[in-house]
C-alpha cells in the first residue's frame, strides 16, 4: 500500500521535475534594447515625438512677444520724449522767448516812444520794426520750433497771432468817436452801427479772423487842455472860425463811456485809455506776457480731465459700459435757458445721443426743417396734467448749438 502509494503520488512530480530540466536547457532571450527615444511605458510614441517642437514653438512665440512688447515700450517712450519736448517749449518760462512783438515805424514820431520801448526791450521776447497794415499798430508773431525727429531736423514754424493793437491820438478818437455816435442817432433800434467810421477794416485782408483794441495816451489831459485854449482865445477876443472847437470836444464822459459800449459789444474791440507812456508800456508787457502763455493755458486745460463724479460739482457717474452717458446728455440739455428736466428728458428719449441728432439733422432737406426738428416733440408735464410741446424756440437754439462754429454767437435772443 505504501508502495503503491508513494508510486502514485511520483507521477506528478516526475512530470514537473522533466519540465523544469526542460526549460533550463533552452537558451535565454535576450531583452531588447530600449532606444533613447523610445516612449516612456504606457504613452504613445507619437506624442512624445511632438512634444519638444511644441516646446520650440512654445518659446519662438514667448520671444516674438517680448520682442512686441519691447518695441511698443520703446515707442510709447519716445512719444513721452516728444510730448515732453513740446511741453518744454510751451513752459511760461521759455514762452516769452518765442514771441516777436513787431511795431509799427510810426511809433519812432512819439515823444514818449522811448519809454514804453524800454519797458518792451525789458521782456526776453524780440522786437522789430515793420510797417504794419494799420499805421501805428502792434502785432505779435510766434516762431514755434517744431519737435525734431533727427538731430538736423529742425524747423521754425510762424504764426501770426490774432491780435493787433492799434495807437490812437487823442483828436482822432475825438473825431472818430463822435462821427460813430452821429451814425446811430436818427438810425431805427436794433440797426447795426457803422464801425468803420471808428477803424476802417472792410479793405484789410484777414480782418475778420483778427482781435483788434485800441489805445489812447493823455485823453483827459487834452481834453483840458483844449478847454483851457478855447477860454483864453475867448477871453482876450481872439477867437477866429478856424480855432473853434470842434463839435468832438463837447462829448459828455456819459457820451464817450457809451460808444466805448457799442464798440465792445457790436465789434469786440476793446478801448484802454491811458494817462502816460509809462502805462501804454506797461499794457503793451502785459498783453505781450498774456499772449506768450496762452499756447501753454490752453494745453494745460486740455490736460484736464472732465469730472464725470463728484458730491460737490453735483456730477454724473460715467462706467466703463457707457452707462450714465444719457443721463450727461440730459443733463447738457438742461444747462439751456428755461428748459425743464421733463422736457430735457423728452429731447433725450427722442434722441438719446448727441451723434444720433446730428445725423438727424443731416437727413433734413431743408434749414427751415433743421430748426423745426426738435419743436413737436411731446413733453409729459410733472407738474401739471396738461402736456406741451418743446417748441420752436428751443428747437432753434439746439440746433444753432450743435452746428454752429461761431463761438461768440449768442443762442437767446430774449436775454
Amino acid at each position: 500500500m505504501a508502495t503503491g502509494a508513494v508510486m502514485a503520488g511520483s507521477g506528478p512530480c516526475r512530470r514537473a521535475r522533466s519540465a523544469w530540466e526542460v526549460s533550463e536547457s533552452e537558451p535565454e532571450a535576450e531583452p531588447e534594447p530600449r532606444s533613447s527615444g523610445a516612449a516612456p511605458q504606457g504613452s504613445p510614441p507619437a506624442a512624445a515625438a511632438v512634444r519638444p517642437k511644441r516646446r520650440r514653438a512654445a518659446g519662438q512665440a514667448e520671444a516674438l512677444r517680448r520682442e512686441r512688447r519691447r518695441r511698443r515700450e520703446r515707442e510709447e517712450l519716445e512719444k513721452r520724449g516728444a510730448a515732453a519736448a513740446a511741453w518744454r517749449l510751451l513752459r511760461p518760462e521759455r514762452c516769452l522767448r518765442l514771441l516777436q512783438v513787431c511795431v509799427d515805424p510810426g511809433f519812432l514820431e512819439d515823444p514818449g516812444s522811448d519809454i514804453w520801448i524800454k519797458a518792451l526791450s525789458a521782456l526776453e521776447c524780440k522786437h522789430s520794426f515793420e510797417p504794419q497794415a494799420i499805421p501805428r499798430s502792434i502785432t505779435w508773431r510766434r516762431n514755434m520750433p517744431s519737435v525734431p525727429s533727427a538731430p538736423d531736423d529742425c524747423m521754425v514754424k510762424t504764426e501770426e497771432e490774432k491780435e493787433v493793437l492799434v495807437l490812437l491820438e487823442p483828436a482822432d478818437f475825438l473825431k472818430r468817436l463822435y462821427s460813430l455816435t452821429q451814425t446811430f442817432v436818427d438810425a431805427p433800434s436794433g440797426s447795426q452801427p457803422d464801425l468803420n467810421q471808428v477803424l476802417p477794416l472792410a479793405s484789410l485782408e484777414g480782418s475778420s479772423t483778427k482781435s483788434y483794441s485800441l489805445a489812447v495816451v493823455g485823453l483827459d489831459a487834452y481834453r483840458r487842455n483844449q478847454e483851457r485854449d478855447g477860454w483864453r482865445a475867448l477871453s482876450l477876443g481872439k477867437q477866429s472860425p478856424r480855432s473853434q472847437p470842434g463839435p468832438e470836444l463837447f462829448m459828455t464822459q456819459q457820451e464817450i463811456l457809451e460808444a466805448q459800449v457799442v464798440l465792445q459789444l457790436w465789434g469786440n474791440i476793446a478801448v484802454q485809455l491811458l494817462d502816460t507812456w509809462q502805462e501804454f508800456g506797461e499794457h503793451v508787457s502785459a498783453l505781450t506776457k498774456a499772449i506768450a502763455r496762452r499756447p501753454y493755458k490752453s494745453q494745460l486745460e486740455m490736460q484736464l480731465s472732465f469730472c464725470t463724479a463728484g458730491a460737490s460739482g453735483r456730477g454724473l457717474r460715467v462706467e466703463k459700459d457707457g452707462t450714465g452717458l444719457w443721463q450727461v446728455w440730459k443733463r447738457q440739455i438742461q444747462q439751456f435757458n428755461r428748459v425743464s428736466p421733463a422736457t430735457a428728458a423728452a429731447i433725450a428719449e427722442a434722441y438719446p445721443s448727441p451723434r444720433l441728432l446730428v445725423q438727424a439733422y443731416e437727413e433734413c432737406s431743408t434749414e427751415d426743417e433743421k430748426l423745426l426738428l426738435l419743436s413737436n416733440i411731446p413733453v409729459k408735464s410733472d407738474v401739471s396734467e396738461k402736456d406741451h410741446r418743446v417748441g420752436p424756440d428751443l428747437s432753434r437754439r439746439v440746433y444753432l448749438f450743435m452746428v454752429s462754429t461761431n463761438p461768440d454767437l449768442i443762442l437767446d435772443l430774449t436775454v
